[in-house]
């Protein structure tokens, strides 16, 4: 009789043994969908602050022609009325002193060298990003100009607005 209770005791059954496989898969897969949600969310807080940066780097390359206007005596808007919205927009990058027409097939791309947002037409890139820019300036009466500038990348939009005034007498 002892042999008989020895026996049942020792080892698992097969339905302990499904359930302890399935408690198993199921923890590794969450674990596994965790590290797959943080990492796409982390991609996209990544393009959000390049998107933001881009935006921001916009807003000073209005702000360094209207100061060069100035340090050369010109009028200070010069070379800021074209990029109205009903002429569509205008793009520049930072190492480009002038604002183009906008193209939405114009993307930003990384030169390797120098880490820098460039578009391809202006200097020697390496890399293409998803990222495009699109500068428009509106003119709010004689000393004001409202600026606005778009990233897009994707299916993302990242929107940053800013008035320049004409404060120098």
């Amino acid at each position: 009789m002892m042999n008989k209770e020895k026996k049942i005791k020792n080892g698992f059954t097969l339905i302990e043994m499904i359930v302890s496989v399935a408690i198993i898969t199921i923890g590794v897969l969450g674990v596994f969908s965790v590290i797959t949600n943080y990492s796409q969310k982390t991609q996209q807080q990544e393009e959000r602050l390049i998107a933001t940066y881009l935006c921001q780097e916009g807003i000073e390359i209005v702000r360094n022609i209207r100061d060069t206007n100035w340090v050369n005596g010109d009028n200070w808007s010069d070379g800021l009325n074209s990029c109205t919205s009903a002429l569509g927009g205008c793009e520049a990058d930072f190492d480009y002193s002038d604002l183009d027409s906008y193209y939405d097939d114009h993307y930003l791309y990384i030169q390797n060298s120098s880490g820098a947002y460039l578009y391809p037409f202006y200097s020697t890139v390496d890399v293409k990003t998803p990222f495009r820019r699109k500068i428009i300036i509106t003119p709010d009466g004689s000393d004001e100009l409202d600026v606005q500038v778009d990233v897009y990348w994707m299916d993302h939009t990242m929107t940053i607005y800013e008035n320049f005034y004409n404060w120098k007498p």
